[in-house]
């Protein structure tokens, strides 16, 4: 229903360890192995299923499908708590999301300190958007508390870059939108429409979002910082007649829009805007451009 692929890395020889949890499907590697890591495989697909590999010893536990289960509480400075606060502390700031992927690591066998050091490893170079597998976990999780807890499906209306004036040159920063209603007509006769479920970001529908629509708004965001507000590549544009109920942002994704291509008063950023019912048959905007700063953050390879 989602899918996702992606290259990771492991080199002969180690443990992997493979998570399919109602959607995601990864291998990943003990960050305590010292030998850099350099092939592996995640993807996304249906089912939940968790497996263990050797490849040292070519053995193999498949265990039974199972739902997510919440975690136990967790004893205070525990690694699993430590795990935890860290997920919370990369951007991923729900705690029931965070208790789901320590619980889906847990199931795969990964215990005790080793839950801190492989959230870190997949975390990757968070501050730089470089992901290595913790993202689409994320998500995973989240879709199946969506599932469990009953959302509510939603349709949203996208008016493309190139049926309103999107561009730097027409218009000044943060002005408003100003169309006579044939404009505007116009403008959403060209619009494509999203699924979506409450309870998600519009950036989480972009990036994993199921059908045409989702796949069509991933095309048009770039979504570079895995959703922790660290750049504006998810700069949408609210139409006027729904921005009261999305609601204005707050201080530090102002900041953010700030730096954005051709904001609008209006403008928003997509994993910042948590669907809701309120939300349905919402439209947005698309902007012709948008400004990424990670490319402009120097780094040793």
């Amino acid at each position: 229903m989602f899918a996702a692929r992606r290259s990771l890395g492991y080199p002969t020889g180690i443990i992997l360890r493979q998570i399919q949890l109602r959607g995601i499907h990864l291998m990943i590697a003990p960050k305590s192995n010292s030998r850099q890591l350099t092939s592996a495989a995640l993807s996304i697909g249906n089912g939940v299923r968790i497996d263990r590999q050797s490849t040292t010893t070519n053995s193999t536990i498949n265990q039974q499908s199972r739902w997510l289960a919440r975690t136990s509480e967790m004893a205070p400075d525990s690694p699993a708590l430590k795990a935890k606060n860290f997920i919370m502390q990369v951007g991923y700031d729900d705690p029931k999301v965070a208790e789901g992927v320590i619980e889906a690591l847990q199931q795969s066998g990964v215990t005790g300190t080793a839950l801190l050091s492989t959230v870190r490893s997949m975390a990757g170079r968070w501050e730089v958007g470089e992901d290595a597998g913790l993202e689409a976990l994320v998500e995973a999780v989240k879709l199946q508390l969506v599932r469990k807890e009953g959302r509510t499906p939603i349709t949203i209306y996208c008016i493309p870059a190139n049926a309103w004036k999107s561009s730097e040159e027409d218009q000044d920063d943060f002005s408003p939108i100003e169309e006579t209603p044939q404009n505007f007509q116009d403008a959403f006769s060209r619009a494509f429409k999203v699924e979506a479920m409450t309870g998600l970001t519009l950036t989480d529908v972009a990036k994993f979002g199921d059908g045409d629509g989702a796949s069509e708004l991933g095309d048009c965001l770039e979504c570079a910082c895995a959703g922790i507000m660290a750049c504006s590549t998810c700069h949408v544009v609210i139409d006027p007649q729904w921005f009261d109920k999305v609601g204005e942002a707050c201080e530090d994704e102002q900041d953010m829009l700030d730096l954005a291509y051709a904001p609008r008063s209006t403008s928003r950023l997509g994993c910042q805007i948590l669907l809701d019912e309120n939300m349905d048959g919402m439209i947005i905007r698309l902007p012709r451009g948008s400004n990424n700063l990670m490319d402009d953050i120097p780094f040793e390879g």
